[in-house]
């Protein structure tokens, strides 16, 4: 234990330090204040030579600016009560009637800066001619030209030839004409747009007339003209850009591809800014094959409720005979008593409802990978409140839910859940106390003592079978009542080096339940204890051994832990089954009490896992380098209950899993996981990762998984047996690399093995230049038995918009660590400053 380290509180000698620093501050501060608004007083006449000349001359009551540690932002002016300021090597002229500022001239006033070779200004007419190397600046916006004229109060004037750049969406151009109508309008004839450098030129906008409003950050054109490797491409009559990061209602990048559902798909989004916390995206869609969709998504926030609705309705697909398709979204958050963080006293209700119109919508409509094999849509509403005052323990939910459940791939049938409706918890937890510091100062405190919990659950479930498809119901009962109480007692121990966690728990279920078809047993409740305890160890160490070879100072730690779980059998072959799944076996779910998730199964236990975890982690970061971990599970008991049914031939084996998370020099990963069973002298599951990620852009990944199923044997309830078997054996192969400076790679590739099919390809480019960004993929996938093809193309012109798909969501989704081209820096506030 002596090599632990402090994990958090006070340190005596730090808290000494940081006391006294803090003292003599407060006292050197008072003498500070006393010479904080003038320079010194000069020295007496006794202290110094008569002849001596005076360090500081006395200023008497004149004020003395200071010097600023960083530039700051000060409040604006009225023009009406600012100031102007002449700067030049030399002036001459009549007083009153005309000024001359020759070489280096300028003129400030209000944040805006006038220069020029040589600047006359007339007094009378308020007007300023600039000739010779003219530039205005006004803000992050800077315009020059070999000459110019301002009235100088009114700020209005012309520029001849200007050449533009705009800081705040680093844009530049140039025009034949300059017209300067107030202070923020600037209006341009003959111009270009561009925010490309003048070495790559790769694309600018022309433009009979062009005005740019710094105040409102907006520029609007006519008779716009897009020029791409000085190739004309498009023209339209009007158009507006926003210059800042303000919303604004207006017409946003189409969005354009083709996949084999629906030939060439391109779709035109408005978007209209309603007010501050809401706003609507009108998304008219046209596909080659299908004909034209609408779609909508409105957005909206407050203090006590946020959300959003979206939807599409197609009302004549021709492809698919001329039937009317549609979908809907709709999400929400409400706070109907208290506050929206919850707390004591606190109801927040919500809603998330989704429905489509059949069983294909998904697969052709959706514009991702993740929608396209989405199966089940769920409508759902309830509420959520914690109790006030002394009831402040308990926490009371209410919900309703019902699930639409597609059947894409007929004859091949989809299960479908049960309904709830509804499902009421109260759930009690006696320590709600939060971590604390130690009394030493030295380690973190956790609660202690005991802690107690208790569930109360009761759920109606129902299903309608007669109208359903056959094999998709999800039992064989039409509506059940299920009441389930849980309860719990454990004292923990818990603190830095070690923790001690004995625990007593139980479960009751009872059922009332009525079969569709008359003949089955009654619902079998059940009342099952479970005892555990839960213990581990943490050990520390320099590991200077490891210093050389990863050129620092390292810290190895030995984490062991053990954790023993004692459940008696008890038949659950007449138990229904309505939420209830298999939780998996991996390194988290190895360390749990009962294998499945829900309520309506609780595995018999009589068994220890023992695991070991080692870490090497950076002394000076605390990031990790590698992570071993190995646990094994000994049943002294075969567990008998599984999720549909009892297991067939049951042994009391001992499963062994190992992972492993390794990185190295040179950013090499390496990931390894295996779950090894001895009595069948096998591995179950099989897992192996690695990735290569020099730099950013640059990465190389490879994944392999396998899983092999022991047999579940068949019951009345649930007639479906599992025979054991491999259910996966799959490749996959994925990277990002660049071939030049400016084009990059981005693949993926899986495969089937148990299929001997592909499961999913893509194929990318990403052209990259300082103004311009073209993406490209190629994609298919496997998806129920049939093959989507898709090709996405994106072209982004920065500081103008972007026209085409966006296949960055694929790409991130296909490829681990694939990193999108970084888009600019915004523009400093004090990048043009003058």
């Amino acid at each position: 234990m002596s090599h632990y380290r402090r994990c958090a509180g006070l340190c005596a000698p730090l808290f000494i330090s940081v006391t006294l620093r803090t003292m003599m501050g407060l006292v050197l501060l008072q003498f500070t204040l006393l010479t904080r608004a003038q320079t010194p007083p000069p020295l007496p006449a006794m202290s110094r030579p008569a002849e001596a000349p005076p360090i500081l001359p006395d200023r008497g009551n004149v004020t003395v600016l200071k010097l600023d540690d960083q530039l700051r932002m000060g409040q604006p002016i009225e023009d009406s009560k600012a100031l102007t300021f002449t700067n030049s090597d030399s002036i001459d002229g009549v007083v009153d009637r005309e000024m001359r500022l020759k070489d280096r001239a300028q003129i400030r006033r209000n944040g805006t800066v006038a220069k020029g070779n040589e600047i006359i200004y007339n007094p009378d007419t308020d007007v300023a001619k600039l000739n010779g190397n003219a530039e205005l600046i006004k803000g992050n916006a800077s315009f020059k030209g070999p000459n110019a004229q301002l009235t100088v109060d009114a700020r209005t004037g012309e520029m001849e030839t200007p050449v533009y750049v705009i800081g705040d969406s680093r844009a530049s151009g140039k025009a034949k004409k300059l017209t300067i109508e107030t202070g923020d309008l600037f209006v341009f004839d003959k111009a270009t747009y561009t925010t490309c450098t003048p070495e790559n030129l790769d694309w600018y906008f022309t433009a009979n007339k062009i005005e740019i409003d710094t105040e409102q950050k907006e520029m609007t054109g006519k008779d716009g003209v897009m020029h791409l490797f000085d190739v004309p491409i498009a023209y339209v009559p009007y158009f507006s850009l926003p210059m800042g990061k303000e919303r604004r209602s207006g017409i946003l990048p189409p969005i354009a591809g083709y996949n084999s559902n629906n030939g060439f798909d391109i779709t035109q989004p408005y978007y209209v800014n309603i007010a501050p916390n809401r706003d609507l995206t009108l998304l008219p869609r046209y596909m080659s094959q299908r004909g034209v969709q609408l779609g909508v998504g409105y957005r909206f926030i407050d203090t006590t409720y946020s959300g959003n609705v979206m939807g599409d309705y197609l009302p004549s697909d021709q492809k698919a005979g001329g039937i009317s398709r549609w979908r809907y979204d709709w999400q929400q958050r409400q706070t109907l008593i208290g506050s929206p963080m919850g707390g004591p006293g606190s109801v927040n209700a919500y809603i998330n409802a989704a429905k489509v119109s059949d069983n294909l919508y998904p697969t052709n409509f959706s514009q991702t990978v993740a929608g396209a094999v989405t199966s089940q849509f769920r409508q759902e509403v309830g509420a959520v409140s914690q109790l006030p005052s002394r009831l402040s323990n308990w926490t009371v939910a209410a919900k309703a839910m019902t699930f639409q459940t597609l059947q894409p791939n007929l004859p091949s049938t989809v299960v479908a859940p049960y309904n709830i409706l509804p499902q009421v918890t109260a759930v009690y937890r006696s320590n709600l106390v939060p971590p604390s510091s130690g009394t030493d100062g030295r380690y973190i405190t956790l609660p202690t003592g005991p802690q107690t919990m208790l569930l109360t659950d009761f759920s109606r479930f129902s299903y309608n079978i007669a109208s359903s498809i056959p094999n998709t119901a999800p039992g064989i009962f039409s509506q059940a009542d299920r009441t389930v109480v849980k309860g719990a007692l454990e004292y923990p121990t818990i603190t830095p080096g070690y923790y001690i966690r004995p625990k007593l728990s139980f479960q009751s279920n009872t059922y009332s339940a009525t079969a569709y078809q008359p003949g089955y047993l009654p619902a079998q409740g059940f009342l099952i204890p479970t005892a555990s305890l839960d213990t581990g160890l943490a050990f520390e160490r320099d590991a200077l051994e490891m210093g050389s070879f990863f050129g620092q100072n390292m810290l190895l730690s030995l984490e062991p832990r053990a954790l023993y779980v004692y459940t008696p059998y008890v038949n659950q072959a007449n138990t229904p089954l309505f939420d209830t799944a298999d939780s998996g076996f991996g390194i988290s779910q190895i360390f749990t009490e009962n294998p499945f998730i829900g309520n309506d199964r609780v595995a018999d236990s009589n068994k220890l896992t023992v695991g070991l975890t080692s870490r090497i982690t950076e002394f000076n970061t605390g990031a990790e380098r590698a992570v071993i971990t190995l646990a094994q599970q000994q049943q002294f008991t075969a567990q008998q209950v599984g999720l549909t049914g009892n297991i067939a031939s049951p042994t009391a084996y001992s499963d062994t899993l190992a992972a492993a998370s390794v990185r190295l020099m040179g950013n090499f990963n390496a990931d390894v996981f295996g779950q090894y069973n001895t009595q069948l002298n096998r591995f179950v599951q099989t897992t192996v990762g690695g990735s290569w990620r020099p730099t950013p852009g640059r990465s190389l990944n490879f994944g392999y998984r396998n899983v092999w199923q022991p047999p579940i044997q068949a019951t009345p309830f649930n007639p479906i047996g599992t025979p054991s078997g491999t259910t996966t054996d799959q490749y996959n192969l994925s990277g990002q690399w660049p071939v030049t400076r400016e084009v990059s790679l981005v693949g993926r590739w899986g495969y089937d093995s148990l299929t001997t099919k592909t499961l999913n390809t893509l194929v990318a480019v990403e052209y990259v230049r300082d103004c311009i960004v073209f993406r490209s993929a190629y994609s298919q996938l496997l998806l129920n038995n049939n093959t989507t093809t898709q090709i996405l193309f994106q072209i982004e012109f920065r500081g103008l918009g972007v026209a085409g798909d966006n296949p960055v969501d694929l790409m991130k989704l296909n490829v681990p660590g694939y990193l999108p081209t970084p888009k600019p820096l915004p523009a400093s506030t004090y990048e043009n400053y003058q």
